[in-house]
């Protein structure tokens, strides 16, 4: 199956993601039950003052969840947004017509929260995330609306 450069890129981007932030949450857990929670905040610390914009992140999140709630918390959210990227980029993957709406339904019902966020706190990562997400959205529903309006494919032995 052929698929389009931007189709393509946002599957990989789903499906990194989603990896990414299941591997977080099962890292999380580890670390609680070894008794190393204690150790994520000087993790915070040691990023805070190393700081990328994506360490900045990462160590307002760990502080952020210092008490065992707030790691829990953290694990639940990583895990739930992790597999929904993954069945958004398994969906995208396998051509399910409902894997467009999925994505876009699922990241446009979140983008008044961005836009709260940047409100809240201005920041050139945030707002890159934003404009991503976006178009994102832009992009799968312009997709969907063309292949809903567009005539069924014939049969290959018809053609």
């Amino acid at each position: 199956m052929r698929r389009e450069p931007g189709l393509v890129i946002i599957i990989a981007y789903k499906l990194v993601k989603g990896v990414l932030w299941l591997a977080f949450a099962v890292t999380i857990v580890v670390l609680m039950r070894l008794g190393l929670g204690a150790r994520l905040l000087d993790l915070a610390e040691h990023l805070r003052h190393h700081a990328h914009a994506w360490s900045l992140a990462l160590a307002k999140l760990v502080v952020r969840a210092a008490s065992r709630r707030g790691l829990w918390i953290l694990v639940f959210a990583l895990t739930a947004d992790g597999t929904t990227s993954l069945i958004e980029g398994w969906a995208l993957w396998h051509g399910k017509w409902w894997g467009p709406w999925l994505v876009v339904v699922a990241t446009g019902t979140l983008l008044p929260f961005e836009v709260a966020a940047i409100a809240r706190n201005p920041h050139v990562g945030r707002l890159l995330l934003f404009a991503v997400n976006v178009a994102i959205v832009a992009y799968l529903a312009r997709k969907a609306i063309r292949e809903r309006d567009a005539p069924p494919a014939l049969p290959r032995a018809q053609r």
